[in-house]
């Protein structure tokens, strides 16, 4: 099943990785209809600015107005790592219906320096009558190493995994003192 959607997902994966060589956080998408990707974004977001510039955010602002609401609806938006609310908001804006994400909120949050319990975001939104379907993860080990040049330096994967432990670890230690 997930064969189809590798490869928007590693295009999604050179997106995230072309955005980090720029200095941003490392994330792409893409939209495809009849098996073509019709529009691309990657991040640009710029917390001194305070500009969001989420890639799948940035992605809804391209097809705004561009495609009918028929290739929307149609239409597969494929993004590196599950969204986040406001992205997810987004898309659904968009009348898109199926999301894939390389890699997954729990995967995602290794990167983090907390965890959070994750929403069943499809039932929440069904619940506002939007039909939304989140499939993934897919290929998210190469995806999880994309975040390598999360904004401009190459660092393994390994090391910023082990960075945001000892953050938790501290952070632990001082909520229970």
């Amino acid at each position: 099943m997930h064969d189809c959607h590798e490869k928007y997902i590693k295009r999604c994966y050179e997106l995230a990785v072309s955005a980090g060589k720029k200095g941003f956080d490392t994330f792409g998408a893409v939209l495809v209809s009849d098996g073509e990707i019709i529009a691309e974004a990657e991040n640009t977001a710029d917390y001194e600015k305070g500009l969001f510039g989420h890639a799948e955010f940035n992605l809804v602002h391209k097809c705004a107005n561009a495609f009918s609401d028929h290739v929307l609806e149609n239409a597969v938006f494929y993004t590196s790592c599950a969204p986040c609310v406001r992205c997810l908001m987004a898309i659904a804006s968009l009348g898109v219906r199926t999301i894939v994400y390389g890699v997954s909120y729990k995967s995602f949050q290794k990167l983090l320096p907390f965890e959070e319990e994750v929403p069943d975001y499809e039932k929440i939104l069904g619940s506002m009558g939007v039909s939304m379907k989140l499939i993934g993860p897919v290929l998210e080990d190469e995806g999880m190493h994309a975040f390598e040049y999360w904004g401009g330096d190459h660092r393994p994967l390994e090391e910023l995994i082990r960075e945001m432990d000892e953050i938790k670890a501290k952070a632990g230690a001082e909520k229970n003192s």
